[in-house]
């Protein structure tokens, strides 16, 4: 397209220049308007247009002084002038600097067309032919799809009053949608968030133009239709149904699929509405065509989906939110019991897509639950990341999923990261006890203490105390704690000074015969025999010749 500028200081001329011309039809677009030179020229810089047409008098910056600039910094673009009759003066001085027109105001469209056109085939001629050539089929191109997409959008929200000219229009526009029978197509990429959620806007657009240009290339000879990008990132088509292709539309289709598969690794689902008889039922085929593809949320992807394999397309019944089943959930992710988890979530999951819910209400119920979970881990006591970032990533997530099964997995996903940080913490709690529990029995292991006392000082029950502890050291709190009091023993046992039973009491044994019963239970001797065991290695150490 040639790219064109508007320039003057009166903003009702700028707006009569720009909306009396379909620019479009000649191959040109209206990229920005000024209302000055100095405006201009910085717009100019970064729009960079092939044709600016301005006036010469105007505040701040004139419009000589502004073509002056643009010879030196942007010297191919083309200007052209619109004076008052009183502004002649400066003619020979925008002739001097090349100005291809010189107009004087008022002027009709129909003149200033003439020129435009004009300007547009000097700036072909300043390519080679080939590359002439090149440029004016890109131009044709560019400007009939867009006219094309302008017209069948305009068709297809309703919009569009003349039908009586339908078929001539159409026809104009080299579109072959003036038969008697009519069928809307939406075409979308499966997983397209997910997919591109990490690329540049081009790597998108190349995306989206691969499988348009696949769809083109299948369906375009049997029906002359082409695909057309709608505003949610989905492709659509109107197609002329006639006898020449109406058996062959369904294996047109899964070949597009196919081969968009084969290419490029990616699948798409379809959404066909009914065929209808006139060309006045195209918005609704169109409004059809989309609550089909709505669908995909409970038939799946890489489908194609007709009006007719859906009861009520998109879906309407009001949901009611399962909160019997919400506390059944809630309560396996407090337990931490992940298999039952897994088939609560499959049974409401199987509800809801039986209930012909609307997919954005279904969307909200898992939210709903979602957020009831994760302050369930705040009451836990149970750190996961701070509140408001995460509900809005949550919103942000779901709008990626495009079928119920992909939710419902994702859903599986997010409560078994809660089950993990709840076991995780749980963990931590308990290593913490045991850890308390220790430090206080090493400095306190000569009193009279046992489960309860511990359990007491860590503030839970000796039950609950006494099973975390075997957990974490695999061993009874009772057995480690007379462990450790005969580790201790065996070291005062050393000193000759004092008697058993002094030893038995320093190391927390009131009764001397349990004692003595438990030493040589872990030692394999008496205390007595020990003591005796270890003097006489002493005495025969101190007895070896040096």
């Amino acid at each position: 397209m040639i790219k064109i500028m508007i320039v003057d200081d009166e903003y009702v001329i700028r707006q009569g220049i720009i909306t009396s011309i379909d620019w479009e039809a000649l191959g040109m677009t209206v990229v920005g308007e000024a209302a000055n030179g100095r405006e201009a020229y910085e717009k100019a810089l970064d729009l960079k247009p092939d044709i600016i047409v301005t006036d010469v008098k105007m505040p701040i910056m004139d419009g000589l002084e502004l073509i002056k600039l643009l010879r030196e910094t942007l010297p191919k673009v083309r200007v052209v002038i619109i004076s008052g009759y009183d502004e002649f003066q400066y003619a020979r001085e925008a002739l001097r600097l090349g100005v291809g027109e010189y107009l004087l105001k008022p002027i009709g469209a129909e003149e200033l067309i003439k020129i435009m056109i004009k300007q547009c085939d000097d700036i072909m001629k300043e390519s080679s032919e080939m590359d002439r050539e090149t440029k004016i089929k890109n131009i044709f191109t560019e400007n009939l799809y867009y006219m094309q997409e302008k017209f069948i959008t305009s068709v297809v929200k309703g919009e569009y009053g003349d039908w009586a000219n339908f078929s001539d229009k159409s026809r104009e526009l080299n579109l072959d949608i003036s038969g008697r029978d009519y069928q809307a197509v939406i075409m979308e990429i499966d997983d397209y968030l997910l997919m591109t959620e990490s690329m540049s806007s081009v790597e998108k657009k190349q995306i989206r133009n691969n499988v348009k240009s696949i769809a083109d290339r299948i369906l375009g000879p049997s029906t002359n239709s082409s695909f057309f990008f709608g505003n949610n990132d989905y492709l659509f088509s109107v197609i002329n149904v006639k006898d020449s292709n109406r058996y062959d539309l369904n294996n047109l289709y899964r070949e597009i699929q196919y081969v968009i598969n084969k290419n490029h690794g990616i699948t798409v689902t379809l959404g066909l509405s009914n065929i209808y008889k006139s060309v006045c039922d195209i918005p609704k085929a169109f409004e059809e065509a989309l609550d089909t593809i709505g669908n995909k949320a409970f038939k799946g992807k890489n489908k194609i989906i007709s009006a007719n394999d859906v009861d009520k397309p998109g879906g309407t019944s009001p949901v009611i939110y399962p909160s019997s089943l919400e506390k059944e959930i809630i309560g396996y992710i407090k337990t931490v019991d992940s298999e039952k988890l897994d088939m609560s979530l499959d049974r409401m999951y199987s509800i809801l897509s039986g209930a012909k819910a609307d997919y954005r209400d279904i969307k909200n119920i898992c939210l709903r639950l979602i957020t009831v979970a994760e302050s369930q881990l705040e009451e836990l006591g149970v750190e996961y990341g701070n509140k408001s970032s995460k509900k809005f990533e949550y919103y942000m997530e779901i709008e990626k999923y495009d079928t119920l099964e992909d939710i419902k997995i994702w859903n599986k996903s997010i409560f078994q990261s809660f089950i993990e940080e709840i076991q995780k913490n749980k963990n931590d709690k308990f290593k913490g006890i045991v850890r308390v529990a220790m430090q206080y029995t090493n400095e306190h292991y000569y009193e009279d203490i046992g489960v309860e006392h511990i359990a007491a000082i860590t503030y839970v029950t000796p039950n609950y105390f006494s099973r975390i502890f075997k957990k974490e050291t695999g061993r009874s709190f009772t057995e480690w704690l007379n462990t450790m009091r005969l580790d201790k023993a065996k070291v005062l046992l050393k000193d000759p000074r004092l008697k058993v039973y002094e030893v038995a009491e320093k190391v927390g044994y009131n009764d001397y015969k349990i004692f003595t019963h438990n030493f040589k239970k872990y030692v394999g001797c008496t205390p007595k025999e020990y003591r005796e065991n270890i003097l006489q290695s002493a005495q025969n150490h101190m007895n070896m010749p040096k």
